[in-house]
């Protein structure tokens, strides 16, 4: 019995660190959007970004099986986010500002 849990936490595990890279990557998408809303409006971007990410851990957890999260499926959550900070935003950014100085570069 206990490898078949072994196998589940793993599962539950890489669920959430997709959860997790996905819920830093949608933060970086809504970021943009405090600056354009009106200052009263400018906490609807985090009420969506609690709510996606509060459902994508959920149906992860219910996917994988598990009936509530425990330390693993959080420590999954923070390295699917870590992962997505330390790397692929960093190779965004870093094409973001190349893009953005070809651009003025381009209407010179």
């Amino acid at each position: 019995m206990i490898f078949f849990e072994t196998a589940n936490q793993c599962r539950v595990f890489l669920l959430l660190l997709y959860a997790g890279f996905f819920s830093a990557l949608l933060y970086d998408l809504l970021r943009p959007l405090r600056g354009v809303l009106p200052r009263l409006l400018r906490f609807l971007p985090d009420v969506v970004w609690c709510l996606l990410t509060a459902a994508s851990c959920a149906l992860a957890l219910a996917i994988g099986g598990e009936s509530q999260a425990r330390l693993y499926a959080l420590l999954g959550l923070c390295c699917g986010a870590g992962i997505y900070c330390l790397g692929v935003r960093t190779a965004f950014l870093f094409i973001a500002q190349l893009l953005k100085k070809l651009c003025t570069d381009a209407r010179k």
